[in-house]
């Protein structure tokens, strides 16, 4: 008998409250996991087993007035929410997968690369990082998806 993990909570209902709630309220959040979406079969089916992604208040934080181009506003973050789960490119590096999909920023579409670990009952979004394009960055890993109909 598989036991099911805990779901932390929304994301999405709390994002708010960690981008522009006062101090005690962004205080009692600290330290708090958040759940983005559920995994869907075909990223189990590529080696992301877990039942959902989750991702910490210290990773949402990093980003808040990171510049001006970059700055991810709580629509941004509820839209990452919902795209995670149809990226245009999975790729395994070691232990760790990335994840990128796109968000529109100042009216510009902006390449997001969520980078995932700890594989099992939960999926840790460890890191976000923004781009124009991954100029002067190597990519390494093994592309293990690609999307026929999502390309930025």
């Amino acid at each position: 008998m598989t036991s099911k993990i805990k779901q932390p909570i929304s994301l999405k209902d709390n994002i708010h409250t960690i981008l522009y709630g006062s101090k005690d309220e962004k205080e009692k959040l600290k330290g708090q996991y958040f759940h983005i979406a559920d995994t869907p079969e075909f990223m189990k089916e590529k080696g992301l087993i877990g039942e959902f992604f989750s991702v910490r208040y210290g990773i949402i934080s990093r980003h808040k007035n990171k510049d001006e181009d970059h700055n991810l506003s709580g629509q941004n973050w509820v839209d990452i929410c919902k795209k995670i789960t149809d990226p245009f490119a999975i790729i395994k590096n070691g232990c760790t997968y990335r994840l990128f999909t796109d968000v529109k920023i100042n009216n510009r579409n902006i390449v997001v690369c969520v980078g995932v670990k700890n594989i099992g009952k939960a999926l840790d979004v460890n890191a976000v990082t923004t781009a124009f394009g991954y100029r002067d960055r190597l990519i390494t890993g093994e592309i293990l998806y690609r999307s026929k109909k999502n390309n930025p």
